[in-house]
């Protein structure tokens, strides 16, 4: 890979930067300040019928405009923080422009939905890409974060990952390597950060003290392929420079996971995910570059068999037996008294 300029990631941003790649990105300027002074406005049209309301006491006039104004301050507050929020982002992404002129790459703000078959993008809602560096040469690649939102009111919840995403050479197999270092621990049980689950049968065995640090999972009757891809010399590049990282070979793509959102702003951790696309990945092309799947019947370098394709999904059986419990309920609370009425 060309020796990269970091010098944009610490340049100074203007105000005038902020608008001018707002425009290019034909994004509107930042409402939220109107939005506050609107609300400003509303609560002083209120306080006046407050305070009418309040003359039959004297006494209840004073805490009547107290609770008002603590409104107003803290809807200004607010409005300042968020302000504040979206003027650092901004200004992020100005700074990452700078970075993709400077080195031949693309950045883009934000993409809303994007089409990816890696396992995290076809979950939850409100999906999107943002901060997103981009190649379009030879093998392209992508460095973004994304966020999606499962559930709904106080049951919903927001994801965010930093990814890496590298077109290869060829169609494979379906394979995960999930890294035991970004797992949840509860009381001893180790919990993968991946948002599905599969089945334990297409977990396979690395050679070493690989299984210590990894776990590897393959379509079934792909295991020699799977082992024919993750060779030691590949597991120990993933040890070195992506331990906390998790793997996913889709067709003709390599994504790599963080569980945590990437400052791409930050020159030592942009220098580790290109030392990544730069190492392990092209590791990857190097060692698929003469595989063939025999199992499509010919000698056609760019085809996988169906079984080949996807990775067989573990069902959560904790949702089927709270499915079990709801439908018992629902009967018995709702549909059987109704039932019984005469």
């Amino acid at each position: 890979m060309q020796q990269l300029k970091y010098d944009s990631l610490t340049t100074k941003v203007t105000g005038r930067d902020v608008d001018n790649l707002k425009s290019l990105y034909a994004q509107k300027k930042s409402n939220v300040f109107m939005n506050v002074i609107i609300g400003v406005i509303i609560l002083g049209s209120v306080s006046p019928s407050l305070i009418i309301a309040a003359q039959a006491s004297v006494d209840t006039v004073t805490p009547v405009l107290l609770q008002v104004g603590f409104m107003v301050l803290i809807a200004s507050i607010v409005g300042v923080l968020v302000i504040q929020q979206q003027t650092k982002k901004w200004q992020q992404g100005v700074r990452l422009y700078r970075f993709a002129e400077a080195n031949g790459l693309k950045f883009s703000p934000k993409i809303d939905s994007p089409v990816r078959d890696g396992l995290i993008f076809n979950i939850g809602r409100s999906r999107s890409a943002y901060n997103i560096l981009s190649s379009t040469t030879s093998n392209p690649f992508e460095i973004a974060n994304y966020t999606y939102t499962t559930g709904s009111g106080k049951n919903s919840r927001t994801y965010i990952y930093g990814y890496i995403m590298v077109q290869l050479d060829r169609n494979l197999p379906h394979m995960v390597l999930d890294s035991k270092a970004n797992n949840t621990n509860i009381f001893g049980l180790s919990i993968s950060d991946l948002p599905v689950e599969f089945n334990k049968d297409q977990k396979l065995s690395l050679e070493g003290d690989f299984d210590s640090h990894f776990t590897l999972y393959a379509p079934k009757e792909y295991e020699q392929d799977a082992l024919y891809v993750f060779t030691p010399d590949l597991m120990q590049l993933f040890i070195d420079d992506s331990l906390n990282f998790d793997a996913e070979i889709v067709d003709n793509k390599i994504f790599i996971y963080s569980n945590t959102q990437f400052d791409l702003t930050n020159q030592a951790l942009l220098q580790r995910l290109f030392n990544v696309i730069d190492k392990v990945v092209s590791k990857v092309e190097s060692q698929t570059e003469h595989y063939i799947d025999e199992r499509v019947g010919s000698a056609i370098k760019d085809a996988i068999a169906v079984p080949g394709r996807r990775l067989k999904i573990r069902k959560s059986w904790v949702a089927i037996v709270l499915l079990f419990f709801y439908i018992i309920y629902f009967v018995f609370s709702v549909l059987y008294p109704m039932l019984s009425i005469k």
